[in-house]
């Protein structure tokens, strides 16, 4: 490529060496065979140029057909290699050797489709919370109005598992995405609903969620109130997802609401680590108007970093477990606070980790994939079990087909040892 380039006087003080790297000799004896040797040289030199261009032609392409592509060839290579990262590091998490330690144990489980002796019509089942009062488990579903009670056994088709209320109380879906149990009441939550309020135009949107006090019977419930939350939410999806009921130290009773998105936001919902709950207590105006007020916030540690918090339980003895629905996983803690005689001192109530940090996955499959997609209800059995419900698979492509077969469930794990 240089020699290309030189001009006769560069020629001709590199006759010597260029020649010499061809392999010749030159010796001119008079001037007509110096110019002629002149002349083969530089017909020489520009050969090796075209060689060495077509030389680095051909390597550019092979560099370029290997390392950088194109169009499509490009997004191809780069999905199949990010795919390949991501599998690999798939299986150093299922073949490290603590696998075990750090994922839950299917005990059993059943579809809610094969719960009921009588459906009610139903073919749905878009789980969001379940609780366990006495021997019962009693779970809501965000698309019925109906409220699911089954045995702790889930008896296939039994007739002690009932759907009570109407499905179809009103033409919208429920919203119902929580269910806290106190008293013979029991309090559901529509996650947030669009309630403007006295004064502001019907375009100006205002989000709460709705607390439903119910009284069930053997197949109805009656409504005894409808309160919404002090508590604002940004937009309709990503308001209260989980809840659980406490009284403190007066025998007061309140309400937790557990946030689905992080700092409680639409818009910086997926900031992971940044869980909140609401603490709410009921209060009644002059007017007879109730609303859930909120009495303080509690952030969620940084241990529980997820994407989302899908539901919350507590138990008697102040732990507390988070799942979520994105991650696949719960995180496990205490709540602070708790008396001697099972009451709360509300001040001094918080979330903290355990001794240390508890994370659990929930089971993956062969390939170490996850296939309990749509977990969006817990609740504690006893100390070393849990039941969990689940939503719908999300369709058109959202999800996996492997979240199909855990999808609309009802399932029992076991703790690690």
């Amino acid at each position: 490529f240089f020699f290309w380039g030189s001009d006769n006087r560069k020629s001709k003080r590199m006759v010597h060496e260029t020649d010499g790297l061809l392999g010749h000799k030159v010796l001119p004896t008079n001037t007509n065979d110096a110019a002629q040797q002149e002349q083969v040289i530089q017909r020489k030199t520009r050969l090796v140029s075209l060689l060495s261009l077509l030389v680095i032609s051909v390597v550019g392409v092979v560099y370029r057909k290997s390392t950088i592509l194109t169009g499509g060839e490009l997004k191809e290579a780069t999905m199949m290699e990010l795919r390949l990262i991501k599998e690999s590091k798939k299986q150093q998490v299922c073949e490290d050797g603590s696998y075990s330690k750090r994922s839950l144990k299917l005990a059993y489980g059943v579809p809610f489709a094969a719960l009921f002796e009588d459906s009610r019509g139903e073919r749905k089942f878009e789980a969001s919370d379940v609780i366990k009062v006495d021997d019962k488990y009693y779970a809501v579903h965000d698309n019925s109005w109906a409220i699911s009670q089954f045995s702790v056994a889930l008896k296939h088709f039994s007739a002690e598992n009932v759907q009570i209320g109407n499905p179809n109380r009103e033409p919208d879906e429920s919203a119902y995405e929580a269910i806290v149990h106190s008293d013979g009441i029991f309090y559901v939550i529509r996650e947030s609903i669009d309630i403007p309020q006295d004064g502001e135009e019907k375009s100006q949107e205002d989000y709460h969620a709705i607390v439903e006090e119910l009284r069930l019977s053997a197949t109805d419930y009656e409504i005894v109130n409808k309160c919404r939350s002090e508590f604002a939410f940004e937009g309709a999806s990503k308001g209260f997802e989980g809840a659980f009921g406490i009284k403190d130290i007066n025998s007061s009773f309140f309400v937790v609401g557990l946030c689905e998105g992080n700092y409680c936001s639409e818009k910086y919902k997926k900031e992971r680590g940044n869980g909140m709950l609401v603490v709410m207590q009921k209060t009644v105006s002059d007017d007879g108007d109730c609303m859930w007020s909120t009495i303080k916030k509690i952030k969620i540690p940084k241990t529980a970093f997820f994407q989302d918090y899908s539901s919350i339980a507590v138990n008697e003895k102040g732990r507390v477990v988070i799942s979520s629905q994105e991650d696949s996983k719960i995180w496990i803690g205490q709540l602070t606070g708790l008396q001697e005689n099972g009451l709360y001192d509300i001040d001094q109530m918080s979330l903290v980790d355990s001794n240390e940090p508890e994370v659990y996955d929930f089971p993956m499959n062969d390939n170490c994939e996850v296939i309990y997609c749509n977990i969006e209800g817990v609740f504690w059995i006893n100390d070393d079990m849990l039941v969990a419900v689940s939503d719908k698979m999300k369709g058109k492509g959202k999800q996996p087909f492997r979240c199909f077969d855990k999808d609309q469930s009802v399932h029992v794990f076991v703790l690690p040892s």
